[in-house]
């Protein structure tokens, strides 16, 4: 398999606060590719590394090495010369909790294209049909475009989030427990669509679930204190007497 991500010796600091000390791991294309680990390990600052958000975030330091295979080229996505707003089209992320704009549907999708790509209304038109038939939501919304995307559910309001991301053709798509305000119903919708998607996209998920994480992994990393990766037999997801031993990792690790 070909790896889409290779992260060497990651060291992020807040405030001169490290959260990861060396962290190191790959993605390799489809997926999903799963990393869990116990709370306060650095599961998100490590994902929000991918495509460089952390640099949002006030006092963030980033050292080491995060290289990227998109479009048949690899670099450095701390490069000098780098956008990191390009690299975000690129890079999706669909984060914990819906994050909807205070627009319509429609506009959910429509506006940041229009923002950020200079596409023609029609293409616009085109590619949020595409992505939100993609994340599952078409036929639901169809003919509540013009509605508030606040009055969607909590479940859809996640999908939509996820088309807006997908509107932009991305090839990695990095998602941070984006079941964990969903209802029951609604995170086995979300499950079942992140599989489907990893047959067209690169997916690396955070997940805090192990029997969520079983469901979905194709590849396994538990992270430890301080960002300490290490790769895990998903298999091991599959009874309650091996997430025994897993949980007993995830101790050993923190």
């Amino acid at each position: 398999m070909t790896s889409i991500v290779e992260i060497a010796n990651l060291h992020v600091s807040f405030g001169g606060r490290e959260v990861l000390r060396g962290a190191s791991m790959t993605v390799e294309r489809g997926g999903p590719t799963v990393l869990i680990g116990r709370s306060g390990t650095g599961k998100t600052t490590l994902l929000r590394a991918v495509n460089r958000l952390n640099e949002c975030l006030p006092g963030c330091v980033t050292t080491g090495s995060v290289r990227l295979t998109l479009g048949g080229e690899n670099f450095d996505a701390y490069a000098q010369g780098v956008r990191p707003e390009e690299l975000r089209r690129r890079v999706g992320m669909v984060f914990q909790t819906p994050n909807p704009l205070p627009v319509s549907v429609y506009r959910n999708i429509a506006l940041p294209l229009s923002l950020a790509l200079n596409l023609s209304a029609a293409d616009i038109r085109g590619r949020a049909e595409r992505a939100l038939t993609e994340a599952g939501l078409w036929d639901e919304v169809k003919d509540r475009l013009d509605q508030p995307a606040v009055t969607l559910s909590g479940g859809q309001q996640q999908r939509l989030c996820l088309a807006r991301a997908l509107a932009y053709r991305p090839e990695l798509l990095l998602l941070d427990e984006p079941t964990a305000s969903l209802d029951q119903r609604s995170v086995r919708v979300v499950e079942d669509l992140l599989l489907d998607l990893a047959g067209r996209y690169t997916v690396l998920v955070v997940s805090h679930n192990l029997r969520q994480a079983g469901r979905l992994a194709r590849r396994l990393f538990v992270l430890g204190e301080g960002g300490a990766a290490r790769e895990a037999d998903p298999a091991m997801l599959t009874s309650a007497v091996d997430r025994e031993a897993l949980a007993a990792l995830l101790d050993e690790m923190t």
